[in-house]
């Protein structure tokens, strides 16, 4: 249902010093980026060792290391945003022109970084990011923030539905509303995680609490979700069914970025369908999307 990508400080060692398209401001926070810069484009890993021991001793001394191998150079393109003690910029992947957005914030005297992170900009979305929006298309309701009808018809429709509201270009406006009226009071959205130590675990979100954690990645970068497969149970007025997935940046993007299931209990109160809660597991390496739910009917 969600991605929110952030990489560590172990990916801003692929940085290296180029021709600045602005220039880096002599504050202590452009001083701790420029330095940032200089030692993982030197190579040396006495020098980015010693970078991390004075600008970020809470992680490990060789972070960024095996990140440069696997992903190569990229060069600084421009500051996008200034502040005092935060700069946020833009780098661009030598091997491939995919950019990043950085972000470097720093706290005390001297000063220690506390934020040092990129976040991939998906094929579509603006590397600058967004500076306008597009809205969403109306819909058929009876009042503002109210339900379309013909959302809650069926399973099929409340299905389709969900998917729908939180799909869209970059730099587009959902219709989040038209999300929330899906879920019955007290709906929920569960994502499962995987802990440090190996374990699974979950969050348990109320549609307002997805809402503000996704909104500002989804409507700046691009997100669409579509049901390949649906396999499920119906007994009275509940309704189980695993909704297989896949999500893409661009609609018509050849391959996904993500895949997995979704586990989707629906209610049927006689005049209308409610998503009561979206349970689910996206597919790793080490745990493929089994074969049966590759297909509709597939138990």
């Amino acid at each position: 249902m969600r991605l929110r990508p952030l990489f560590c400080l172990a990916a801003l060692s692929l940085i290296t010093r180029a021709q600045a398209q602005s220039p880096i401001p002599s504050t202590p926070v452009g001083t701790v980026l420029s330095a940032w810069l200089d030692a993982y484009h030197s190579g040396d890993s006495a020098r980015m060792v010693a970078f991390n021991h004075q600008y970020a001793p809470t992680v490990p001394p060789t972070a960024g290391i095996p990140m440069r191998r696997s992903l190569g150079d990229v060069e600084f393109v421009k500051i996008l945003k200034e502040q005092p003690q935060r700069l946020d910029f833009l780098v661009r992947q030598k091997s491939n022109g995919n950019y990043l957005r950085g972000t470097i914030e720093i706290a005390g005297d001297p000063p220690v970084a506390r934020t040092l992170g990129l976040r991939m900009v998906p094929p579509g979305a603006p590397p600058e990011g967004c500076t306008t929006y597009a809205d969403p298309a109306p819909r058929a309701t009876s009042a503002p923030g109210g339900v379309d009808p013909a959302d809650v018809a069926s399973e099929d429709a409340i299905v389709a539905a969900l998917y729908a509201s939180i799909s869209g270009a970059a730099c587009q406006h959902r219709d989040w509303d038209r999300f929330r009226s899906l879920f019955v009071a007290g709906g929920r959205l569960i994502p499962t995680r995987r802990t440090s130590d190996g374990k699974v675990s979950t969050l348990v979100e109320s549609p307002d609490e997805y809402v503000a954690g996704v909104r500002n990645g989804m409507e700046e970068n691009g997100f669409f979700e579509h049901e390949t497969a649906r396999n499920g149970h119906t007994f009275g007025p509940i309704t189980e069914i695993f909704s297989t997935y896949e999500s893409r940046r661009q609609a018509n993007d050849a391959k996904p970025f993500a895949r997995g299931i979704n586990s989707i209990q629906l209610l049927n109160d006689g005049t209308r369908w409610w998503v009561v809660t979206v349970y689910w597991q996206a597919e790793r390496p080490d745990l493929p999307i089994p074969e049966a739910y590759l297909r509709s009917g597939g138990r």
